[in-house]
């Protein structure tokens, strides 16, 4: 039995399913697994100029907490993309909020955090979470980016179709 607080809805099931959101992310996970030197500390310039060339002319870094930002709003909902990036390691959180007074959250969280809860609510728990990708170089930064990008934008699409 899955708790309560634990369970999808079922528009949020459909949209984690129809956008095949835990094997994108597992397979960008497996893909980009390396063990060896990572590119520890990241140039908050050439980060922001990726995430620039990407699209997202809008990212902006935030120093208090200490992760990169992008917000847009669509249809009465904020869609917001956030990655970390400490150690050669990308976490990325994504959701929609409700763009009212509340910002009440609808969807979201760390991918690895979401892809649990997927596994929980399909009953095929596996042991740990999925590893987060990690990178060396720029260059597979951005293979990174653009990758989370196209399913941060599939979940836009999704979302707004099923909520409509």
């Amino acid at each position: 039995m899955i708790r309560e607080d634990l369970k999808f809805s079922d528009h949020l099931a459909k949209i984690y399913t129809n956008i095949n959101y835990y094997d994108r992310y597992k397979k960008l996970s497996d893909e980009y697994n390396t063990e060896e030197e990572r590119l520890e500390k990241v140039d908050k310039k050439v980060v922001l100029k990726i995430l620039k060339e990407l699209g997202y002319s809008e990212a902006k870094y935030i120093a208090t907490e200490s992760f990169y930002q992008i917000n847009q709003e669509l249809q009465n909902h904020i869609f917001y993309f956030h990655t970390s990036l400490k150690y050669g390691v990308v976490e990325l959180i994504f959701g929609v909020l409700k763009s009212d007074k509340e910002k009440q959250e609808l969807i979201g969280g760390t991918a690895s955090k979401v892809c649990k809860l997927i596994e929980i609510n399909k009953s095929s728990l596996t042991e740990g979470y999925i590893k987060k990708p990690r990178f060396r170089t720029y260059k597979e930064l951005k293979e990174i980016l653009e990758k989370a990008f196209s399913l941060y934008e599939d979940l836009k699409k999704e979302f707004i179709k099923i909520y409509k």
